[in-house]
């Protein structure tokens, strides 16, 4: 295929900076949050990817949902980190508790949202970029990804993290300690974390619990990222998808990072000494947002399209399920869940508190099955039938549309963006649409070749 011009390749970053700025905004939103948000960002930005890179034969539904599903896997809390580049880590409520305002180190705040975002995509980049890989993963591979996963996760939170967020942000465990103490608990605040293991519904009763919680979370995501590439690259042997694991995390770490500065200008600056420096209509918490998936965004995507894939090869790991077992399980997983469920759950939970949930679910559950049953009729029951880049682009294209309709009009007032709480961030998110749909139309009609 001929090479890409560098003015297209620039036009290309571009897209996939507004697409997952997009979808991280849109993450924040009532249907999108949570690990169901990963997976629409995940569902999307990957069509995307697929999209604009030459077609392989990994390039099919069933990695389509493997990579989308993976996303799912890693969903930190950070409600709590956002404020800390001030250099405050606690400001009481209430007065009458007793506890006052708690200042650390911006040093500590940057460490602590570096970890957040080097942990929140290890397992999604890692599949990505075994997208672009000759190793054959068997089913071992898999096995062993998620064993370390998962036991670094426990290990770390248990006796790692703790000491690490002692040793960065002491302040932390000095609040939640505080807070113990006036409500005539014993223990410290590690005795008390581990008395109520990674329980973080028990953690918001108590001040400073939450953050202290959250705060171990973080750091024990970036570890886990980090044993989790050292493992597919080293044990799994898989160097692009290490790689490609490692730009992910590196570029949502930097997003995340710099895009909480819109929390600093929001809440005064230092310590919290002014009144919010950002204009009028700019929403520190919106613009965040936005702002981190566009970083990541263009940063994953140069990745991508600089990227020289190799040798193209099947995953045959697949291959030892019975095909109609096989085509089932790629259905249910990839036209059900990820398509179905990324169509009825946003507008199912922005209608959730009020009296036209029910009718709304049936009509969204109706629109998702005509869209499935349109799909099969042209793409076949698991998307085997002609191109699968066409697939991605009709399927991305639509997801880019109904997203931006059901930011916009769809739920009960207070979610409805048309008319009311419209700042900054839901103009970035509405004009991302808007290109994106443009230069996906000058695609589908040829004039904008996919590499």
């Amino acid at each position: 295929m001929k090479k890409k011009t560098t003015f297209q390749n620039v036009i290309t970053i571009l897209m996939g900076a507004l697409l997952l700025g997009l979808l991280w905004r849109v993450r924040g939103e009532h249907g999108w949050g949570s690990s169901w948000g990963l997976l629409n960002a995940g569902l999307v930005y990957t069509l995307f990817i697929f999209v604009i890179k030459d077609a392989r034969q990994k390039f099919d539904l069933k990695h389509l949902a493997l990579i989308s599903i993976s996303f799912m896997f890693t969903t930190p809390g950070w409600g709590t980190l956002l404020n800390q580049i001030t250099g405050v880590i606690y400001q009481p409520e209430d007065l009458t508790l007793g506890l006052e305002t708690t200042y650390t180190s911006v040093g500590s705040a940057v460490f602590l949202m570096l970890c957040l975002g080097f942990g929140l995509a290890s397992l999604f980049g890692i599949m990505l970029g075994k997208s672009f890989s000759e190793k054959r993963w068997k089913l071992r591979h898999f096995i062993i990804l998620l064993a370390v996963f998962y036991a670094t996760d426990l290990i770390a939170n248990a006796f790692i993290s703790p000491f690490i967020l002692n040793a960065v942000q002491p302040e932390a465990a000095e609040v939640f300690e505080k807070a113990l103490a006036l409500a005539e608990m014993d223990g410290s605040a590690y005795e008390t974390y581990l008395s109520h293991f990674m329980d973080v519904s028990w953690a918001k009763k108590i001040e400073g619990g939450r953050n202290y919680f959250q705060s171990i979370t973080a750091i024990t995501s970036a570890i886990k990222a980090v044993t989790s590439i050292i493992t597919t690259r080293f044990i799994l042997k898989d160097k692009v998808a290490a790689k490609t694991g490692a730009v992910v995390c590196s570029a949502f770490a930097f997003g995340i990072t710099v895009a909480d500065l819109f929390f600093y200008f929001g809440n005064g600056g230092y310590h919290m000494l002014k009144e919010s420096y950002l204009p009028e209509y700019f929403y520190a918490w919106g613009c965040w947002e936005y702002f981190t998936g566009f970083i990541a965004g263009a940063i994953i995507t140069a990745f991508i399209v600089l990227l020289k894939p190799e040798k193209d090869i099947e995953e045959v790991v697949f291959n030892k399920i019975p095909n109609k077992v096989k085509s089932v399980l790629v259905f249910i997983a990839g036209m059900i869940f990820l398509i179905g469920f990324n169509i009825v759950r946003p507008v199912m939970v922005r209608f959730e508190e009020s009296n036209a949930m029910i009718p709304a679910i049936i009509i969204a559950v109706l629109f998702a099955i005509g869209v499935v049953a349109l799909l099969v009729k042209f793409f076949g029951f698991n998307a085997e039938k002609g191109d699968f880049k066409k697939f991605a682009l009709v399927l991305l294209f639509f997801f880019v549309a109904f997203i931006n309709i059901v930011y916009l009009v769809v739920g009960t007032p207070d979610c409805i963006h048309l008319f009311s709480n419209f700042g900054f961030q839901h103009t970035m998110a509405i004009m991302s649409a808007g290109v994106i749909l443009i230069w996906l139309a000058f695609s589908k009609s040829g004039k904008v070749k996919a590499k």
